[in-house]
């Protein structure tokens, strides 16, 4: 499969920001998506099960329930 000179180009490839040629149709798209590499599924299993065994900190764990709360619509109570 080839893929787009300016999908692999630094100044336009993954971390500049500057998709508009790959987000300005669904065909252009499922083009970019399907040049992706597929996932290791063994290390996304190994990294699953490492996040799994990790604790979290008493602060994160407020900030993450205080951000859930404030998340949380009201409006129709």
């Amino acid at each position: 499969m080839t893929h787009s000179p300016t999908l692999l180009d630094p100044a336009t490839g993954p971390g500049s920001g500057s998709y508009d040629d790959v987000t300005g149709s669904e065909a252009s798209l499922r083009r970019f998506l399907h040049g992706l590499p597929g996932v290791d599924q063994v290390g996304a299993e190994a990294r699953a099960a490492g996040l799994g065994t990790c604790s979290i900190k008493t602060t994160a764990k407020a900030f993450a329930l205080d951000l859930a709360i404030r998340m949380v619509d009201l409006t129709t109570l």
